[in-house]
């Protein structure tokens, strides 16, 4: 390689933005937006995503609005696929905040922030870590009784055993919580084209252990409750780097 082009090389590196690492953190960030923000709350949102463009940030950032459920109308970003170390390498974090206070917070209540931990083998796809995030998304949590969690992952693998059997089966790409909320928690995240996703497969965890009543028991027996909504997302309202 010559002078000249190894020169050309290095400049080459030095203005291209580094790519995150592989991992299996899954940062989440849940919002209200205020009564009668919502246009407000989007152009200033587009306006911060702007700004971690221009910072050259690395790492993704999804934005979905939740369609159902309790927490109807409420937005949610994240950030999924990098290692937990990662968040402690962000861009400029003094001047995201003050970018993030000026554009989005005028519009919004924050309400929690959650960090939940990928689980690659229970799981039967990983779209967003792959960066191939779907229309929209049925999202399941399950709270557990203390001390259930072996027997809950157990009915996973057994579940997955079930999935990989199943032509129609869609995604299903399982977290367990790490802070932020009551724990045991783990939450499911089933990938959705549309509506009509739901006639070729609607099948839930309880219906895919039918067949193995040990590995039913085990579900039974450790979830003390669960909910379920739909998210829809929003890729005017992401980053994805």
């Amino acid at each position: 390689m010559t002078y000249r082009s190894l020169a050309a090389a290095l400049v080459l590196l030095l203005v291209l933005p580094v790519k995150a690492q592989q991992g299996p953190a899954a940062h989440f960030f849940v919002y209200q937006v205020n009564p009668g923000a919502q246009a407000k709350f989007e152009d200033g949102y587009r306006r911060h995503l702007g700004w971690h463009r221009g910072h050259h940030d690395p790492l993704v950032w999804y934005g979905w609005t939740v369609a159902d459920g309790k927490r109807d109308g409420y937005f949610i970003d994240a950030s999924v696929g990098e290692p937990f170390a990662a968040f402690d390498h962000r861009v400029d974090v003094e001047q995201d905040g003050a970018d993030f206070q000026v554009n989005v917070i005028p519009y919004v209540t924050p309400q929690a922030q959650l960090t939940y931990q990928l689980l690659p083998e229970l799981s039967f796809g990983t779209p967003l870590e792959n960066r191939k995030p779907s229309d929209t998304v049925q999202v399941t949590y399950f709270d557990l009784r203390p001390g259930t969690e072996a027997r809950f992952e157990r009915a996973l693998q057994a579940a997955h055993r079930v999935l990989a059997l199943t032509p129609s089966a869609p995604p299903h790409t399982w977290y367990r919580l790490v802070t932020g909320g009551d724990k045991p928690q783990y939450m499911l995240m089933v990938a959705r084209a549309n509506w009509a996703s739901y006639d070729g497969f609607r099948k839930d965890l309880a219906d895919l252990l039918t067949n193995d009543q040990s590995a039913l028991h085990d579900f039974t027996d450790a979830v003390r409750t669960s909910s379920t909504e739909t998210w829809t997302y929003h890729a005017d309202l992401s980053s994805l780097p």
